[in-house]
C-alpha cells in the first residue's frame, strides 16, 4: 500500500516521531533493566557490557531490515504485513498468528509482573492488580491513539528521567578505581546470556506497526526504530556498568535477589529516596510496556481482520473514536484469560517467567520470518526503489535470521514444554484459520490448502540472486582465508622447506 492510499484509510494520522520513540523505548525498557540487568551482572562480571552490546548489534540486523519494509509497505500489521506481503495466504497467517501470539504473551507478562510488584506493596492478590492494568489501559487504547500515545511519552519520560538519574548518581558518588574488575571468557556462557538479553530489545518491532497511523511513515518509522536501539543499548550499559561497580566493590550484599541489585546501587547513590524512585520506575515501566503491548496487538489483530485471516469483526472502526475498539476488546479480554488460566495451572512465581519465555520464543521465530521476507522480497522486487535500504545487504538479515533462531532454540532446549506449548497453539490456530476461516472441514481438504500455498511460495523460494551472491562471498572470504594460512604457514615452516 502506498502512502498516498493509506491516507484514504479511516485510520488518523496522528502518530509523529516523539510518539513513536516513546513506543519503541516503552516496548523496549520494561521490567528487564530493573532485575534483567542485575542477573546478567551477577553471572558475567564486566562480560555483560559485552553482552548487551552484542545483543544490541543482532537486534539490529533484524531492526534494519524493518526499517526498509516500512518505507515500502505503510501498513498497521507490521511484520505480519511484511510477511504477507511476499509469501502466500497460509505462511502469511501463520506470521500474523506468532506476531498475536508473541504481543499477547507479552502484555500477560507484562500485567502479570506489574500485579506482582502492587502485591509487594499493597499486599492484595496480584491478579487484582493485572486486572485493573489490562482494563485501564483498554479504556484508553479504545478512546484513541492519541490518548494511548500521550499516556506512552509520559510514562516513557518518567523512567528515562529515573534510569538517567540513577545513572548520573552512580557516575557521582561511586568509586571506579576500586572496583574488582573481572571477566566470563566461556563462548557458550556468553551466547546463552546473549540470548536472555535479546529480549530486552523486541520492542523495536512495535514502532513498525505505527506505519499507518503515523504523519510520515517512510521517514518517521525508520528513524525511530533506530533512535529506539540507540537509546536503549546505551542507557542498558550505563545502568551495568553502575551494577557491576557496586558488586565488585562489595557495596551489594551477597545474598541480594537480581531484582535487589540496582535498588541497592540506588540506595548508596541516593538512600532510602533511591530505593522509592526507583520502585515507582519499575512500576511505570511495566505499565508503559503493556500499553505498547497493546497498542500492538490490537494493530496486528486489525490487520489480519481487513486480510480476513482473522474474524472480520477485528476490522472494525468505532464510529466515534475511529480506533480498532474490536480487535482492542478481544486482545484485552484474551490476555485476561491467558493469565486467569495460567494461574491456575503454574505457581506465581514461575508465571512471569512462562509467559516471558514463550512470547520471547514467537518473537524469534517471526523475526527470522520478516528477516528471511526481506530476502525473499529483494529477489522478486529486484527494480524497485527503495527509499532506505538495509546496509551490508545480504549480511545483515542472513545474520538476523541465524541469530534469531539459534536464540529460539536455545529457549526450547532449555524449556522443552515452553517449546511445546509454543507448537500447541501454533497448530491451534492453524486448524482455526483453515476450518473457521477457509471453511476447510476435512483433513485432506486442509491439506490441499497448506499443499497449495506452498507450492505457490516456490517462486518466492528461488532465491537464485541470493544464493549466488552469498556463494561468491562465501568462494572470496575463503580464498583469503586459505592465502593468509599459507602465508602465515611459508612465514613460519619456509625456513625449514629449504633444509
Amino acid at each position: 500500500m502506498s502512502e498516498e492510499e493509506s491516507k484514504k484509510e479511516g485510520l488518523r494520522k496522528i502518530i509523529g516521531l516523539p510518539e513513536a520513540v516513546a513506543f519503541g523505548i516503552g516496548g523496549m525498557i520494561g521490567g528487564g533493566v530493573f532485575a534483567l540487568s542485575g542477573s546478567i551482572a551477577e553471572e558475567s562480571g564486566y562480560t555483560a557490557i559485552l553482552v548487551f552490546a552484542m545483543a544490541a548489534l543482532i537486534a539490529l540486523c533484524s531492526a534494519l531490515p524493518y526499517a526498509e519494509f516500512s518505507t515500502i509497505i505503510v501498513g498497521s500489521g507490521g511484520g505480519y504485513s511484511y510477511v504477507n506481503e511476499v509469501f502466500p495466504e497460509f505462511i502469511g497467517f501463520v506470521a500474523g498468528w506468532w506476531f498475536f501470539l508473541a504481543y499477547s504473551m507479552a502484555g500477560a507478562f507484562y500485567s502479570v509482573v506489574f500485579g506482582i510488584y502492587m502485591e509487594i506493596l499493597i499486599g492484595i492478590n496480584y491478579l487484582v492488580f493485572s486486572f485493573i492494568l489490562i482494563s485501564l489501559f483498554m479504556l484508553i487504547n479504545f478512546l484513541g491513539a492519541k490518548e494511548s500515545s500521550v499516556s506512552e511519552i509520559l510514562l516513557v519520560a518518567f523512567k528515562l528521567i529515573v534510569i538517567i538519574m540513577f545513572v548520573a548518581g552512580g557516575l557521582l558518588t561511586l568509586n571506579f578505581t576500586r572496583a574488582k574488575i573481572y571477566f566470563v571468557t566461556d563462548p557458550l556462557t556468553i551466547i546463552n546470556l546473549t540470548a536472555t538479553v535479546f529480549i530486552a530489545f523486541e520492542g523495536f518491532d512495535i514502532v513498525s506497526i505505527l506505519s499507518k497511523e503515523a504523519k510520515e511513515p517512510t521517514k518517521t518509522i525508520p528513524k525511530a526504530i533506530l533512535i529506539s536501539i540507540v537509546t536503549v543499548t546505551a542507557l542498558y550499559i550505563l545502568v551495568e556498568l553502575i551494577e557491576l561497580t557496586a558488586i565488585s566493590s562489595n557495596l551489594i550484599p551477597a545474598d541480594a535477589s537480581p531484582e535487589e541489585i540496582i535498588l541497592y546501587a540506588a540506595y548508596n547513590a541516593f538512600g532510602n529516596f533511591g530505593i522509592y524512585i526507583l520502585t515507582a520506575a519499575a512500576i511505570i515501566s511495566t505499565m508503559s510496556a503493556y500499553n505498547a503491548t497493546l497498542y500492538a496487538v490490537s494493530r496486528v489483530g486489525f490487520a489480519m481482520g481487513e486480510n480476513r485471516a482473522l474474524h472480520r469483526k477485528f476490522r472494525l472502526l468505532h464510529p466515534v473514536y475511529n480506533t480498532q475498539y474490536m480487535s482492542i476488546i478481544f486482545s484485552s479480554l484474551l490476555i485476561i484469560g491467558v493469565v486467569t488460566f495460567l494461574s491456575l495451572v503454574i505457581d506465581k512465581a514461575l508465571l512471569s517467567l512462562t509467559l516471558g519465555e514463550l512470547a520471547s520464543l514467537a518473537f524469534a521465530f517471526s523475526f527470522a520470518l520478516v528477516d528471511f521476507s526481506l530476502i525473499v522480497h529483494r529477489n522478486i522486487h529486484v527494480d524497485l526503489t527503495r527509499k532506505y535500504s538495509t546496509p551490508f545487504y545480504p549480511y545483515t538479515p542472513t545474520i538476523g535470521i541465524l541469530t534469531t533462531l539459534t536464540f529460539g532454540f536455545i529457549i526450547a532446549i532449555k524449556n522443552i514444554i515452553i517449546f511445546l506449548l509454543f507448537i500447541f497453539l501454533t497448530f491451534i490456530g492453524s486448524f482455526s484459520y483453515l476450518f473457521l476461516v477457509k471453511k476447510a472441514h476435512s483433513w485432506q481438504s486442509m491439506k490441499n490448502i497448506v499443499g497449495s500455498d506452498i507450492w505457490k511460495a516456490k517462486e518466492a523460494l528461488i532465491l537464485k540472486k541470493y544464493l549466488t551472491k552469498i556463494k561468491y562471498y562465501v568462494a572470496i572470504i575463503s580464498y583469503r582465508c586459505l592465502m593468509y594460512t599459507n602465508y602465515i604457514y611459508l612465514s613460519h615452516f619456509g625456513h625449514l622447506e629449504k633444509k
